[in-house]
């Protein structure tokens, strides 16, 4: 990642990740250092182990990097970059498309056997993105679980972003559901899906105009190796690399 593109995003985030200044104990590892050491390690996909010294102590950032999972920084950060993007974006407001992405995750505790890749360990990725293709609205499951599913929980936070606008949410045949489609208009939106031929064989084919665009999207943010692949354990902990992948295609995207 060019350096200064990284030094730009830290300087949006930095007020949101809470650098605290200790009076007491060991003095605190630069905070900037550490965020630029986790996106080496999001774009490389590395081991935390193999993180040049440059940027610390490979205990030290990663402690750091958990530190702000776990206390929501991440995902503050990703929020006050999507903010900065809605703000500037020429996108259409009422419309979005979703799809899922899997992966392998061999060491992660919350993956599920993938049925794309003859039952090995995997885990999913759920992204809403808008008609530019920005990722506005992410999740992380088990790959074993149905892209349905994984639907109505993105829809509840997309609810945060336009809370009394409709939206229209383009996506392919695996959402041609009735009942989701009754769960997501209970929740203000619409959802155009491709016709399911399994579930309705006489009815007129649908085919949702850009709903590739997401496509793109998955495909941009697996540019980042600790994404394509998970090498993390938990789900908290590859959610928060994931935010920071479409941190970065946002900030890039303004």
């Amino acid at each position: 990642m060019d350096k200064n593109l990284a030094e730009k995003i830290w300087h949006v985030v930095m007020p949101v990740l809470q650098i605290i200044k200790l009076h007491r104990g060991r003095p605190q590892h630069n905070p900037k250092k550490a965020f630029l050491g986790i996106l080496y390690v999001l774009e490389n996909g590395i081991k935390w182990s193999c993180l040049p010294r440059y940027y610390g102590a490979k205990s030290t950032v990663h402690g750091k990097y958990m530190k702000w999972v776990l206390a929501g920084l991440i995902q503050k950060a990703f929020e006050a970059i999507r903010a900065l993007y809605l703000a500037n974006s020429s996108a259409f407001n009422n419309w979005y498309a979703t799809d899922t992405s899997s992966c392998k995750a061999p060491y992660a505790n919350f993956s599920g056997k993938n049925p794309t890749d003859r039952a090995k360990r995997g885990v999913k990725k759920n992204i809403l993105c808008d008609s530019r293709g920005a990722p506005l609205v992410l999740t992380v499951a088990p790959a074993n679980r149905h892209d349905s599913k994984t639907l109505l929980e993105l829809l509840d936070l997309a609810k945060a972003i336009k809370p009394n606008m409709l939206v229209i949410v383009a996506a392919d045949s695996a959402y041609d559901s009735s009942k989701l489609k009754k769960a997501a208009a209970d929740r203000g939106f619409v959802i155009h899906a491709a016709t399911n031929k399994r579930r309705r064989n006489d009815s007129t084919i649908i085919r949702p105009k850009g709903r590739w665009i997401v496509e793109g999207c998955h495909s941009w943010l697996n540019n980042f190796r600790a994404v394509k692949t998970c090498f993390a354990k938990t789900s908290q902990s590859f959610l928060g690399f994931v935010l920071l992948a479409a941190t970065v295609r946002l900030f890039q995207m303004i």
